[in-house]
């Protein structure tokens, strides 16, 4: 799988690139970098109700260090998304696809499930994760029952995540590394947590498909810290199409 490149980067077409690899069964991992995680990256304090960061705080610099290991981990089937140039701005977007380190034919948008693309995502992807057995990291709260697709596995984790469960990192990686777990979709819905996660657990097993999916499931969850726009109707997100440097 390769994402679309300037001059020709698309938003739909790269969405649709990943709805094609999941159809074809293809193991691939996305991790989506988005204004949370940069803060951390770039040593800013933060606390966005699901999950916080003290860059006074020791245990959070490393979890800072693993964060941008998986920023920068190199694998030709891990795709990495930064911010868009519409919502962030063209200096912040430049930045990240520099700490970054991909080839452009790996990066794209962290909305690309969202905003204008959320509803081909609902109707198009979703419908995939019923295809192969699926591992879905969430939060404690979540109410799996109402989603379109039954977990083979659930993991709950609890707010701040990355701190309150970091067991789960050699746990889950002990899993698909001795089980032997193979051709399953993982799902993280855990904020950064889900970025690391996907890192480790793709150097631990390639033969599944780990994909960070941030908040896209939360109107079926309703576990949210707090609502996004662009599953709420007609307004700004709801009809953003991403834009990218040239």
């Amino acid at each position: 799988m390769k994402f679309t490149t300037p001059p020709n980067k698309d938003f739909k077409e790269d969405i649709n690139i990943l709805r094609q690899a999941l159809a074809n069964g293809e193991h691939i991992s996305f991790s989506k970098f988005c204004d949370g995680e940069w803060a951390v990256m770039t040593n800013n304090p933060l606390n966005n109700k699901e999950f916080w960061f003290d860059p006074n705080d020791q245990q959070d610099q490393l979890k800072r260090q693993e964060l941008i290991a998986a920023f920068q981990y190199k694998n030709p089937r891990y795709f990495v998304g930064v911010t868009c140039v519409n919502v962030f701005g063209l200096k912040t977007h430049k930045e990240m696809k520099g700490l970054s380190g991909q080839n452009e034919d790996h990066l794209t948008w962290a909305d690309i499930w969202v905003n204008s693309n959320y509803r081909y995502y609902v109707d198009n992807i979703v419908p995939l994760y019923n295809a192969r057995p699926v591992i879905l990291v969430c939060n404690e709260n979540a109410k799996t029952d109402n989603l379109p697709f039954t977990p083979y596995i659930t993991v709950p984790v609890k707010n701040n995540a990355w701190k309150a469960d970091w067991d789960l990192v050699q746990e889950l990686t002990w899993l698909v590394r001795e089980k032997a777990f193979k051709n399953m979709i993982f799902l993280f819905c855990c904020g950064p947590f889900g970025n690391i996660l996907c890192h480790r657990l793709t150097e631990a097993n390639e033969n599944n498909t780990y994909l960070d999916i941030g908040s896209t499931l939360n109107p079926f969850l309703q576990s949210a810290g707090f609502d996004r726009d662009y599953y709420m109707g007609n307004n700004f997100f709801s009809n953003l199409v991403g834009a990218w440097d040239q």
